[in-house]
């Protein structure tokens, strides 16, 4: 599956500006008549503050990246570079001599301190992207794309 327009049609439309910010955020709904409740259920509503994201900067960022290598990604799905690898990445796993790992420009790291979001960006970006679904391709070299597979191998 090398045309990019097949790629973009499996694909969730991409997402930027105030649509990508909407999508990414979560705000669970508050109910004021929780006040009257009792102290038990009012202190487990309070469980819904962890469900809260509002993204950042970074959470665009990690997004746009996301989605870009994923389409990247696929888009070399089924090419001679793309068995290439997957043959030396089999041969490196069953412990046999292999030439390296082949990369491309579907790769980067996410760095940063601690406890800034950096998963939680990656996993709304991932749901998003996905719609928590499996990407399904047509071409006879690609049976299925394991949505986690393919962007978390970025």
């Amino acid at each position: 599956m090398t045309n990019l327009s097949d790629i973009i049609n499996v694909l969730p439309r991409m997402k930027s500006g105030d649509s990508l910010i909407t999508a990414l955020e979560v705000l669970p709904e508050y109910n004021s008549e929780i006040r009257n409740k009792d102290t038990s259920v009012r202190l487990m509503t309070l469980s819904d503050l962890y469900r809260v994201y509002i993204p950042s900067q970074m959470s665009l960022e990690i997004y746009s990246k996301l989605y870009l290598a994923l389409l990247r990604s696929m888009q070399k799905k089924g090419t001679k570079l793309a068995v290439q690898q997957q043959n030396q990445n089999y041969r490196a796993i069953i412990q046999q001599e292999y030439s390296g790992i082949m990369g491309g420009s579907d790769s980067f790291t996410i760095i940063g301190t601690s406890g800034i979001g950096k998963s939680s960006a990656i996993s709304r970006a991932i749901n998003l992207i996905t719609e928590n679904r499996v990407i399904e391709a047509d071409n006879p070299y690609i049976q299925g794309c394991s949505v986690y597979n393919c962007a978390m191998s970025v």
